[in-house]
């Protein structure tokens, strides 16, 4: 049996650098949610402001997710091998200028950049958050903490969602713009935070890591074992024979996950509409507490689950929802709502993974480059079907729309059978 003087950083006791760790990285991560779920109520406004078409709706709704994919594609490698510190402070500061910058767009040019900058900023912390919150906390809680950062997600996707009804109608710049105030508590805060043990481990520096260790742990608390780093590390690695099945599987889960996810949540009153639910406060108020009731279950679902059949399981339902809707445009309106009441609730809380398989999945020094990888080819997939939803309704009719959707939902199921690793009980190293 293990004693303190023996224990290693992985079994250690709860203490406040854990908490620091994961205030720290919740809060990114519900900053994340925010941002993005404030376009949603924003863009009727902006549309209407600026004469934009259904096309440019969806560019501009896209834009952040396109920004996301350079970010996590870029960024991901930058923080295993600069450290995950530097990358994680400075992006808060990005956050705070460019949340402020949407007080000054102009034209629908303006406001997409500024959405393209602050996905790239969001990208930088779905490959870094995750990661680093993986290599701090104690391996008994990890599971359960990392699904916990998809319901801080949502929690801000849905917290921008009532925000953007209540004021976007009379300023929507200043909705845009309020997600500065979190960046600044979140900035602050990442000031006390080390530099991660096990990344400085990878780097040969286990002095300095074994200094962290020793200032926030007890006495006799050790590193756990890692990969080491070399010069002859390459990005391209992780499509090399030992890493390609797994990276490709990683970027196709993360992508069928979300697209369909991110199209109907950014035009969600169309959705609703053309599915013929009666509008209203209450219908919104309804459907966004199944979301956040999906994530807050799911926290639960993910920590007592494998992963694999976790993934295929949600994919199989996922899929069979979306294709009823689509199939089904004249069933009863109870029927129509109970099966997008299911969707929003399954759906939502399925995405608890994406912060939880990706970060087991890779070594720790690979980890970002490989998070950050699947996070990127997650929002080719968003933003693809982001920006071509608004014209597939109009030209194809709801029903259809989402029975395109649904081939995401299909294929993500068919690549979970054929690919999908088992990681549950995965060490990090």
């Amino acid at each position: 049996m293990k004693t303190a003087q023996t224990r290693s950083m992985d079994d250690a006791k709860w203490n406040h650098l854990h908490t620091l760790a994961a205030f720290c990285t919740l809060g990114g991560t519900v900053l994340d949610g925010y941002i993005l779920g404030l376009i949603g109520g924003a863009i009727h406004a902006a549309s209407d402001e600026m004469h934009i078409s259904p096309l440019s709706q969806g560019l501009v709704g896209a834009s952040a997710l396109i920004g996301i994919f350079i970010g996590g594609l870029t960024f991901g490698r930058v923080a295993d091998r600069l450290g995950r510190k530097v990358v994680f402070q400075w992006n808060l500061v990005a956050f705070i200028v460019l949340s402020i910058l949407q007080l000054f767009a102009l034209n629908m040019w303006d406001l997409t950049a500024y959405r393209v900058l602050l996905g790239v900023a969001i990208g930088v912390e779905y490959a870094v958050g995750a990661a680093l919150l993986s290599e701090f906390v104690p391996a008994r809680t990890r599971g359960a903490l990392l699904a916990t950062l998809q319901a801080t997600w949502f929690l801000g996707f849905v917290a921008a969602n009532f925000v953007g009804l209540a004021w976007a109608d009379a300023n929507w710049r200043l909705v845009l713009a309020s997600s500065a105030i979190p960046a600044v508590v979140i900035a602050v805060a990442r000031i006390w935070l080390p530099e991660s043990p096990r990344w400085l481990q990878t780097q040969g520096r286990d002095t300095e890591a074994q200094e962290i260790v020793d200032k926030y742990f007890p006495t006799g608390t050790t590193l756990p074992p890692v990969e080491v780093a070399t010069k002859s590390d390459r990005w391209t690695e992780l499509f090399d024979k030992k890493f390609w099945r797994m990276s490709t599987y990683a970027g196709v889960f993360w992508a069928c996950q979300v697209a369909p996810l991110f199209a109907i949540f950014t035009f969600i009153t169309p959705v609703l509409d053309g599915l013929g639910l009666p509008s209203g406060f209450q219908r919104d108020f309804i459907m966004n507490m199944l979301q956040l009731a999906g994530v807050i279950v799911f926290i639960w679902v993910v920590g007592a689950s494998r992963r694999r059949p976790l993934a295929i399981w949600t994919f199989g339902v996922i899929f069979a929802l979306l294709f009823a809707l689509g199939l089904f445009p004249h069933a009863p309106l109870i029927i129509l709502a109970a099966i997008i009441g299911a969707y929003l609730f399954i759906a939502a809380g399925a995405c608890n993974l994406e912060f939880v398989y990706p970060s087991e999945m890779f070594p720790t020094r690979l980890r970002t480059s490989g998070v950050g990888f699947s996070a990127a080819m997650s929002r080719i997939g968003a933003a693809a079907t982001t920006y071509a939803f608004p014209a597939l309704i109009a030209s194809l009719g709801i029903n259809a729309a989402l029975l395109v959707l649904s081939a995401f939902a299909l294929i993500g199921f068919i690549a979970s059978v054929l690919w999908a690793p088992e990681t549950s009980k995965s060490t990090i190293r």
